[in-house]
């Protein structure tokens, strides 16, 4: 039976990505206009966008229907109270009029209507010890688990997880799980920890920059959208124009929370930038085993640009820095400086009643020579999905996850990147644009999810000491880094 559905801007890129088109941003000859606001070297894929908001496409869920009548379908969710974060999707009893919710509440009918199942959920913040306890203990409490990637990555290592790619009702190779998740945190081969349309928490931890619009055009810095569409936002544009932005307002000598800055940011975004210029902790070889390959030449150039301003304090409001705690949660919401990183979520959590226009914008490359943006999925806002090897229906579970995303992908993904992000929070055409690029350009580090021999870590505590020396803690940690990587290795060939 075939199943209409109209594919917002967000999922028809999806769909593109997964059959093996990234965008590109390369060195192109074609120059862009703002009448078009077409990104150079992605005419075509930006002008099918648009055309998708129209055309009705029909998607088939690839599976015989199965009837489940009177069964319930158990969640792990991991739950962290500091940053507000948690997967409520299968707690939601009603529609209450909010997009999300009662995009969320309607996949959910649809599930219990086809197929008979119902949803329950537990919430802990002791994701992986909970997860140790009820695998080890071969309880089947659980059908699947939602762990933030800091914690699937340890969960995944404990060989608490199922392998996903070999499971008959998992169709990994279809839109609406993500392609990148499947690529890039496979090892061997082999998935245990993967993401997709299931829940719109997966976006939310996408590391992005928002800059305030009213502050660019103060300052006389002209369009910046249009860096992008020029193949020109590179970690050099970003520099330069944020350093022109810092004013002692009050006077008194110092900068403290009443002055303005060019940019407020947290320790954790520096995995971000180094990402978005291309850098891995780990490639992968020819039989999809993790290598090092951190440290060589343009490393070492991408951290000193980066700590150009880094630890700048007149013009970078460091919330985590050394001598300076400014809550980048104060700065840039109270219109105090131009540009600000974070995870799309918290344009929900902060940036919702600004009183300035903001906008949205990529990543910067590391310069214009660079083929595509690469937008790290962060370790500790981003949720992952598994299944338990303690479930006590394998097949079920495959089944009813494989529908969830399919369903997901139907209602909640349009209402998540249509209805909130491109008409409730972003406030101008072009963001919308820079968000067709965000999205599709997803990358994920097995480095970082598997915090290889400490670095990630090493390196957050070094930038925000003031004192950062990328090449000497490189040096000092080389050989425990690949000695982590081989442990990695032979843990996953013990389990599989």
């Amino acid at each position: 039976m075939k199943y209409k559905r109209t594919l917002y801007a967000a999922a028809l890129l999806s769909v593109i990505i997964s059959f093996g088109t990234l965008l590109s941003c390369g060195n192109q000859n074609s120059q862009a206009d703002n009448s078009n606001n077409s990104v150079s070297g992605n005419s075509d894929i930006t002008e099918n966008v648009s055309e998708a908001t129209e055309t009705e496409t029909e998607a088939v869920f690839p599976h015989e229907e199965k009837r489940y009548d009177g069964q319930v379908f158990t969640v792990l969710v991991d739950k962290e109270d500091g940053n507000l974060l948690d997967v409520t999707d299968f707690d939601i009893e009603e529609q209450n009029g909010e997009t999300l919710n009662d995009a969320v509440y309607q996949r959910n009918l649809v599930m219990e209507e086809k197929f008979g199942i119902t949803f329950a959920s537990e919430h802990t913040t002791d994701m992986v010890n909970m997860t140790n306890t009820t695998v080890m203990s071969n309880s089947p409490d659980f059908d699947a688990i939602m762990p933030r990637l800091m914690n699937a990555g340890q969960i995944a290592m404990k060989g608490l997880g199922l392998e996903l790619s070999s499971q008959e009702y998992m169709s990994l190779d279809q839109p609406w799980w993500d392609i990148n998740s499947i690529n890039d945190l496979s090892i061997g081969g082999k998935n245990y920890i993967i993401a997709g349309d299931i829940f719109y928490k997966h976006y939310d931890g996408t590391g992005v920059l928002f800059f305030n619009k009213d502050i660019a055009e103060d300052y006389q810095l002209g369009n910046i959208y249009q860096y992008v569409y020029d193949n020109n936002w590179t970690l050099d544009t970003f520099n330069e124009l944020a350093s022109k932005v810092k004013n002692d307002v009050d006077g008194n000598g110092k900068f403290d929370e009443n002055d303005m800055y060019g940019f407020a940011t947290q320790a954790d975004y520096i995995h971000c930038m180094v990402a978005g210029s291309g850098v891995k902790y780990t490639s992968k070889d020819e039989n999809d085993l993790p290598y090092l390959t951190l440290y060589d030449e343009k490393t070492v150039n991408v951290f000193e640009k980066i700590m150009e301003h880094y630890n700048n304090y007149t013009w970078d409001a460091l919330r985590d820095g050394k001598g300076q705690h400014l809550s980048a949660f104060w700065v840039f919401p109270k219109n105090l400086s131009l540009f600000y990183w974070g995870p799309i979520r918290y344009m929900d959590m902060g940036l919702r009643d600004m009183e300035d226009e903001f906008g949205i914008l990529p990543i910067p490359k590391y310069d214009s020579s660079q083929e595509r943006y690469y937008h790290l999925l962060n370790n500790w806002h981003t949720y992952s999905y598994m299944i338990p090897k303690s479930t006590g229906d394998v097949e079920r579970s495959a089944y009813i996850s494989d529908a969830l995303a399919f369903y997901g992908r139907e209602y909640i993904l349009p209402a998540y990147y249509d209805s909130c992000l491109t008409r409730k929070y972003v406030r101008d055409d072009e963001s919308k644009n820079m968000l067709d690029i965000i999205f599709t350009t997803a990358t994920y580090d097995l480095g970082i999810v598997y915090s290889i021999g400490g670095m990630p870590s090493q390196i957050d505590g070094g930038i925000q000491s003031g004192a950062f020396d990328f090449a000497s803690k490189y040096a000092k940690l080389e050989k425990s880094m690949n000695k982590s990587i081989e442990n990695l290795i032979e843990s996953f060939e013990e389990f599989q």
